[in-house]
């Protein structure tokens, strides 16, 4: 009964978020209320209050979605480490986060995120979010090149978490590019990132 009641969680959260999401590109952030919302999803404004406490925490909510990719994937990764060159499989790892997060939020969301946490007052909003997204990023790109300093492709004296961190903001920084220059696609932001990682990559490894 447990498994089903948890399941009928996980499914009531997705219809709240596919509801938000999509109003929120119709109306705007700032404009869709959280009535509306739950009228969509099919719940009452109570429970989407329940589930995620406001309008923001669902927003973050979103942008949380996207990220849950690269945490399943670390593995995988790690294990590429082996066959793959460093600058390949570091470049392979960005792409594929920024591929999931695009696939949770859509190119007109993110604007609508980028404004909220830039406007917003509450001082643990901006904090949160950063967290969000840069966490598992930096993470799986830190376990990459330990997994190469393992084996001596990367070197020791490297501080791999610092690295990672560096790369996670250079990889937003484009990913900002992209959220506002309409005229960007995703084959030129998949291009940056890869310049980017060819440059810091080349510096920390040996032949």
């Amino acid at each position: 009964m447990t498994g089903l009641r948890e399941q009928q969680k996980a499914q009531r959260r997705r219809q709240i978020e596919v509801a938000a999401a999509e109003l929120f590109v119709e109306k705007g952030f700032a404009d869709a209320t959280i009535e509306e919302i739950a009228r969509r999803a099919m719940v009452s404004a109570p429970t989407v209050y329940n589930y995620y406490g406001t309008k923001g925490d669902l927003l973050l909510a979103l942008v949380a979605r996207g990220e849950e990719g690269i945490a399943a994937h670390m593995p995988d990764f790690e294990a590429r480490a082996a066959v793959e060159e460093p600058v390949d499989l570091v470049t392979a790892v960005i792409v594929s986060n920024v591929r999931d997060t695009l696939s949770a939020l859509s190119r007109e969301l993110w604007g609508h995120v980028v404004a909220f946490v830039a406007t917003s007052p509450d001082p643990e909003v901006a904090p949160k979010y950063l967290n969000t997204i840069a966490g598992g990023l930096a993470a799986a790109i830190e376990s990459v090149l330990k997994a190469y300093q393992a084996t001596g492709r990367v070197i020791d004296a490297v501080n791999a978490r610092e690295t990672a961190y560096m790369l996670t903001r250079l990889e937003r920084i484009h990913f900002l590019n992209f959220v506002y220059l309409k005229s960007m696609t995703i084959e030129a932001l998949e291009a940056a990132i890869a310049a980017d990682v060819a440059v810091v990559v080349a510096g920390i490894t040996r032949s």
